[in-house]
């Protein structure tokens, strides 16, 4: 097994109150930034071009009734990444090794699966969908725009170029993010609504939405992402406490930020009656408060989610692949440089079958969910052998609730797969 670190991820010192009150404010943010990389990792992940779509396309759809199904699913989303933190933490080694070892190549290779046939679907609906707004906003072929980022994520990869071009894209998304959120008090959605989403409930059709939404949050790419993340931070069993606090914040803050992006498309396309045919409907969300900009500053929000998704997507692909493999996970490499080619490939796919992106998003979204079930369990075993984790076996409270994200896990797999068999005899 190799297990070299590769420091992707560069480790930083904790926030003290002694260098917090020597420093600059920017310093200070710098440091918090830094503490809670693999939280801001995570949400970068999440909150992109898929949740958006999904979150969109439930609110327009449905209002604020699959409210509940967030909420759930952020809840377990915080159990699961906890719960894989402790795991790495005890065993020194990530999840896909440690499946190897314990359940086989065969467990290991269903994890690795999981992961590779998602994150391959998903890019497909991400890229299409940025490429589609591009495309529309300027006027361009579509085919040629979905070349042009395909190649751009690539590149990104091939050359190791992203920490830079990173906080760009958190600039850009987080205006995004605060547009919504502005536009949310702009389009007063109804609390009733709001409360009334919090009961569990899933409307005719709503199926396949409800299992969108749970599958961007509780993925097995997800679970195995942050075991990865959190190895290269460089975390070890001394950062457990931080470790929780860095769970929580990523939990919390992805169901805000999705409650309210669901909240401005229940206020505006809901309320309208208007329904997601392509990726520019959507920009109709933000229309309350950018009037005629809303288009513009969708393009440009969309694009860098996009980007920033289908890079994490291919990323933790190829870190499955080559650690299935015990290849380097070295992005300089050859071989990870050739693994990682298909997955952002994968970005030309809608635009050469034609297909809608925005619905073979919602469709990819869907498809991790069935996947999850079999994970959680593999989870749930490692995590209390104590072969594995020592002393360190999760404790009761996070194994019922663990045991209460597998039933959920079972409910979405089995809303998922009626969903998707409707819509692709609706569709296709």
């Amino acid at each position: 097994m190799n297990t070299k670190k590769i420091q992707l991820l560069p480790p930083v010192p904790m926030p003290t109150s002694d260098n917090a009150s020597s420093s600059s404010v920017f310093s200070r943010v710098q440091v918090l930034i830094s503490a809670y990389g693999p939280a801001i990792f995570i949400i970068g992940a999440i909150i992109g071009t898929g949740s958006v779509s999904s979150l969109v396309w439930a609110g327009a759809e449905y209002g604020m009734s699959l409210l509940w199904a967030l909420l759930l699913s952020c809840i377990f989303f915080w159990v699961l990444i906890s719960s894989v933190s402790r795991l790495t933490f005890a065993s020194g080694e990530t999840f896909v090794g440690l499946a190897k070892k314990h359940f086989g190549k065969a467990g290991a290779a269903y994890i690795v699966l999981a992961v590779v046939i998602s994150q391959f679907a998903s890019n497909i609906g991400v890229l299409g969908i940025v490429s589609e707004a591009f495309a529309s906003w300027l006027e361009l072929n579509t085919l040629t725009v979905s070349i042009f980022w395909s190649g751009l994520i690539f590149l990104l990869i091939a050359f190791g170029k992203y920490a830079t071009f990173e906080r760009v894209l958190i600039f850009f998304v987080t205006l995004l993010g605060l547009s919504f959120i502005v536009n949310m008090f702009l389009a007063h959605p109804s609390a009733e609504n709001i409360v009334l989403g919090l009961v569990p409930s899933i409307p005719p059709g709503g199926a396949v939405v409800a299992a969108a939404m749970v599958g961007t949050t509780l993925a097995a790419s997800v679970v195995v992402m942050r075991s990865y993340v959190v190895y290269d931070k460089g975390w070890t069993l001394k950062d457990l406490k931080h470790a929780e606090r860095d769970s929580r914040l990523s939990g919390v803050m992805i169901f805000v930020v999705s409650a309210i992006i669901m909240a401005c498309a229940a206020a505006t396309l809901h309320v309208e009656g208007l329904h997601i045919e392509n990726a520019m409907d959507m920009a109709y969300t933000l229309a309350p408060l950018m009037g005629r900009f809303a288009a513009t500053l969708f393009v440009i929000g969309i694009v860098s989610a996009g980007v920033s998704s289908a890079f994490t997507n291919a990323l933790v692909s190829t870190w499955s692949v080559t650690d299935f493999f015990d290849l380097s996970r070295n992005p300089q490499t050859l071989h990870f440089r050739l693994i990682a080619f298909p997955f952002c490939a994968a970005g030309i796919v809608a635009a050469l079958i034609g297909g809608k992106p925005v619905l073979l998003q919602i469709m990819s979204l869907a498809l991790q969910a069935i996947f999850l079930p079999l994970l959680v369990v593999f989870l749930l075993i490692l995590a209390n052998k104590k072969s594995v984790v020592g002393k360190y076996r999760s404790t009761r409270l996070i194994n019922s609730l663990t045991v209460i994200t597998l039933l959920f896990s079972l409910f979405m797999a089995y809303q998922a797969f009626v969903g998707l068999s409707d819509l692709i005899k609706t569709n296709y």
